[in-house]
């Protein structure tokens, strides 16, 4: 018979080394899912929270140009009421000018397009033509896109018409912003301070950047890939390493863009990486332990165990390692740590997706978990009403009393909506003070109901520190076969923002 070589393992070592083996790649599976899945939810938690911070911009950028465009058309009223007295528009002029800070220039322009009266006087335009006749083309109000002045400077030109009684086209009243100085524009949005490499920049509708923490930067053309999607509407994206939310403003068709670097994010991960590794450390170390003391007296149960080790993360797998049969004490122990170790994995599992679906500061249920449990009454074919609340002049809370009073009246909020909500409704906090309201089958009728009751309730609550607060609302349904998904939230936001524009303080339903 041939003589075969002595094997250099034992069969003990070489099961030890395969359970070591497969414990160590038990835990760095583990450790991958529980890490891609809390990167996933951080990055889309930034995602939203730069695309709601535009939106905020955006609506103060807006109202800003509605008023400066209201003051222009008050002048021009007042204007056609004396078409021929220069001294009028004189006065007029200088009156808009020391009214409004954001306008570096005001001038009265005549239906020719000769400039009439203009201040300040040492710009000598009076007698000049318009630069840009576009206003004179339209006879509407309009704001132009950044140009270059004859003095050399960057500036926005806003105009509106100037008609008689009869409807005769007088000429214009325009005013310039001067972008590459400090403005009301500016201040505007250098309220709002960001953390973590996070910026904020905004554009015309050519790409032009009208305001940039970098002041080289502002009159560039930014062309790039957010820019360019930004300007096609609102929502966000991940684009070379960046966090992008975006909003328009309508008023001008500027587009206002919050950037975020997503290595800004990986702080958070590493602390949460490594209170999972932390966690499964010691159980890890107590499976290998028990490896070592009963491999020699395992055989082909110590295999199937091994299989199942490597497989922690299915969900399957805790019936799987209950299956397999054993005969020593070593088997049962080992048994034992990796059912304790599916336990744990599968705990740790569902508490990273119930934080992935929870808003940090309520703990109310986030955009996420809005989404997922509107997904499923879409596909059941449930019908809901939607409630979307919003804290009146709550930017006042925070300026007045500090941003944790503000989180503290967030709370209050947040506690109000769980004691109004039934098992099955969701109420939701999608970002900054605005909250939703889910109720399944339920009509606009009894939503309005709740969302009214809701109302009169934080009327009549006392805040510490703060005192009594309002909100507004807006209510809206979704049935089978009707408006689709996304219909039914942009009128709820309309309720909402009629809410608003007429007193706050009260809710607005899509059937009033």
């Amino acid at each position: 018979m041939p003589a075969w070589p002595k094997p250099t393992f034992k069969l003990r070592t070489l099961i030890l080394l395969f359970a070591l083996f497969s414990a160590v790649v038990t835990l760095a599976n583990s450790f991958w899912v529980t890490y891609s899945v809390q990167r996933e939810a951080l990055v889309q938690d930034a995602l939203e929270d730069n695309a709601s911070y535009a939106r905020r911009i955006s609506v103060g950028v807006e109202q800003l140009l509605g008023a400066d465009m209201s003051r222009l058309a008050y002048s021009a009223g007042r204007v056609a009421t004396h078409p021929t007295d220069r001294a009028a528009w004189t006065d007029e002029v200088q009156r808009l000018l020391a009214q409004d800070d954001n306008f570096n220039s005001v001038l009265m322009a005549s239906a020719s397009g000769d400039v009439m009266v203009a201040e300040p006087a040492r710009m000598h335009l009076e007698g000049k033509p318009l630069r840009d006749r576009e206003p004179l083309k339209r006879r509407s109000a309009m704001i132009s896109d950044a140009f270059k002045s004859i003095a050399g400077n960057l500036v926005i030109f806003l105009s509106s018409p100037i008609q008689s009684v009869d409807g005769e086209y007088l000429g214009l009243m325009g005013g310039t912003v001067r972008l590459d100085q400090n403005n009301a524009l500016r201040d505007l949005i250098d309220q709002h301070v960001r953390h973590d490499g996070a910026f904020v920049y905004l554009v015309d509708r050519s790409g032009r950047i009208l305001y940039h923490p970098d002041p080289q930067l502002v009159g560039t053309l930014a062309d790039d890939v957010i820019t360019g999607t930004a300007l096609k509407g609102e929502g966000s994206l991940q684009d070379h390493g960046m966090l992008a939310g975006f909003a328009s403003v309508p008023t001008a068709q500027w587009a206002v863009v919050s950037l975020q670097p997503l290595a800004s994010i990986d702080g958070n991960l590493r602390t949460l990486a490594w209170k999972v590794v932390l966690g499964m450390v010691p159980l890890g170390a107590l499976g290998i332990v028990v490896i070592l003391c009963a491999g020699s007296y395992l055989s082909s149960p110590l295999a199937r165990l091994a299989r199942c080790a490597g497989q922690l993360d299915n969900v399957e797998s805790y019936e799987q390692i209950r299956a397999v049969p054993v005969r020593f004490i070593e088997e049962w122990r080992i048994r034992r740590a990796l059912l304790q170790s599916a336990a744990l994995l599968r705990e740790k599992i569902l508490h990273l997706n119930r934080q992935a679906q929870s808003d940090a500061l309520t703990g109310l249920p986030n955009r996420r978990a809005m989404v997922d449990a509107i997904t499923e009454w879409q596909r059941s074919g449930t019908p809901f009403a939607v409630v979307s609340v919003d804290i009146d002049h709550f930017k006042r809370v925070n300026d007045t009393y500090g941003h944790a009073t503000g989180d503290d009246t967030l709370k209050v909020l947040a506690a109000l909506l769980r004691r109004s909500a039934r098992p099955n409704d969701l109420p939701c906090r999608v970002g900054g003070e605005e909250f939703m309201l889910l109720l399944p089958e339920v009509s606009v009728t009894n939503a309005t109901a709740v969302a009214e009751r809701l109302r009169r309730t934080l009327e009549t609550t006392h805040i510490d520190i703060v005192g009594q607060i309002t909100l507004s609302a807006g209510v809206a349904d979704w049935h089978p076969g009707g408006d689709s998904i996304s219909s039914v939230f942009e009128e709820v936001d309309r309720r909402l923002y009629q809410a608003k524009k007429s007193g706050r303080n009260r809710v607005v339903a899509a059937s009033d």
